[in-house]
């Protein structure tokens, strides 16, 4: 990775997902004296990473970016999964929680994925 990129790491552990107002618990680290990793626990992978991101940008002043790699499977299989499992497509999610929390594309943080 570039030098002068602000990368940070985030990594979510899920607490209980049938908790529907759980807190959302943030650490901090720097791994290896170059790595920042944020440690979220929450009931909600989707929701934690919104919220970490509006908390974000509502912080700073800027507007940042979160990177994901889609599963590899068929809508089928991700249906099954989210309906045996409770598992799914964490981007997408986490993008419609973007889009209902603020409806102001140029005020929304920005969901990648490839």
């Amino acid at each position: 990775m570039p030098e002068q990129e602000d990368f940070v790491f985030v990594e979510v552990t899920v607490t209980d997902p049938s908790e529907f107002e759980a807190s959302l618990t943030v650490r901090s680290e720097v791994l290896h004296d170059r790595y920042r990793v944020l440690t979220l626990e929450s009931a909600s992978i989707p929701n934690a990473l919104a919220a970490l991101l509006l908390h974000v940008r509502d912080s700073t002043g800027c507007t940042p970016h979160i990177y994901f790699e889609w599963t590899e499977g068929g809508p089928f299989a991700d249906f099954l999964r989210f309906f045996l499992l409770g598992q799914g497509e964490v981007a997408p999610v986490t993008r419609e929680v973007l889009r209902e929390t603020e409806p102001n594309r140029e005020r929304r943080p920005r969901v990648h994925t490839g």
